[in-house]
């Protein structure tokens, strides 16, 4: 078992943080409750954001995925349900604390609208970048001026079809110098710093697709979406590859798609309340010998929903994937 003073299991505690102790105390493929601190407030941006339909949301609605910041030691995530305000709210390893950073400037209430965050953060260097849900707006910020500075990227050269953004953006770092790669039914495609380009469009679902990327194994696993378990890999070069289907559909609302911070591999929770691996150096699935705990799936809150709402960040750094469920409770499960 990993101590603070330790290697195993990828585990690298150079400041004996909350997460990183907790971290380094769990065996592989355990999964175990994490207590955070939250500022005022914004225990109820992760419960029920302010809403114009009268019901209860949460700002991590129609999306499962947040991002780490190494450098900063810190958890990156924006986003919102129907009918509620779209929120940023950052995780902070230091003092184990959440807070909501309130609303990014371009929204504004919309009454019945949805503000999703699908797949859509990513992140590299200092600079955390969201594709706007149902839009081609790819805003960006640097992660030390908090919330109220975003600005654009260009986009308009590229087109994601009438529904606009609901699938995912992901970073790249080995593709050329580092790119962003944009995953949508309507096809792929890759900022290299300067320019857009089509990186083709293989047989997807028709949204909810996901995206994301393993630096252990340096590919992007890709694919799923309505009705779909296709699955795909990319390389740094680009090339695509179709891989072994999931046994079942996998995409937003219908799993929670992440990747273990140990092996590599794509790890699948489905709303059959199973979590399936990925390996790519055999193509095969397979189910985890260590199922997630009882009350980490949603259907209580989201009936017939058992992922909806819960988002996951593999954190490198201490070789575990945080999740936070729809309760909201903060799990931890650690890679192996």
């Amino acid at each position: 078992m990993a101590t603070a003073n330790s290697n195993a299991f990828n585990v690298r505690v150079v400041t004996p943080t909350p997460l990183a102790l907790a971290a380094a105390a769990m065996p592989p493929g355990s999964w175990a409750p994490f207590i955070c601190n939250y500022s005022t407030g914004t225990l109820g941006a992760l419960i029920d954001v302010a809403s114009t339909d009268g019901n209860q949301h949460r700002c991590t609605e129609y999306s499962d995925k947040a991002v780490w910041d190494a450098g900063r030691r810190q958890i990156y995530f924006t986003g919102g349900g129907h009918a509620s305000q779209e929120k940023t709210i950052v995780y902070n390893d230091d003092t184990n604390t959440w807070t909501d950073l309130g609303s990014p400037p371009w929204y504004t209430v919309n009454p019945g609208g949805a503000t999703h965050g699908y797949q859509h953060n990513a992140f590299a260097g200092s600079t955390h970048y969201y594709l706007q849900f149902a839009t081609t707006k790819l805003h960006t910020r640097n992660v030390d001026n908090g919330n109220g500075t975003w600005g654009l990227l260009n986009t308009s050269s590229i087109s994601l079809g009438s529904d606009g953004a609901i699938g995912a953006l992901e970073w790249f770092p080995t593709f050329g110098t580092g790119s962003l790669i944009i995953v949508d039914s309507a096809g792929l495609f890759r900022w290299n710093g300067t320019s857009w380009s089509s990186l083709g469009n293989p047989t997807m679902g028709a949204y909810h697709n996901t995206g994301v990327y393993s630096p252990i194994k340096d590919l992007l696993y890709f694919g799923g979406g309505n009705g779909s378990g296709q699955l795909y890999t990319m390389s740094k070069t680009g090339a695509i590859t179709a891989r072994a289907s999931c046994p079942v559909e996998f995409g937003i609302t219908a799993s929670v798609t992440t990747v273990d911070p140990v092996s590599g591999k794509l790890l699948v929770a489905s709303d059959d309340k199973v979590l399936r691996v990925y390996d790519p150096t055999v193509n095969s699935w397979s189910i985890d010998s260590t199922a997630p705990p009882a009350v980490f799936w949603s259907g209580a809150i989201y009936s017939n929903l058992e992922v909806f709402g819960i988002i996951a960040v593999p954190i490198y750094d201490y070789g575990v994937t945080m999740f936070i469920t729809a309760a909201p409770t903060i799990y931890l499960r650690k890679g192996r």
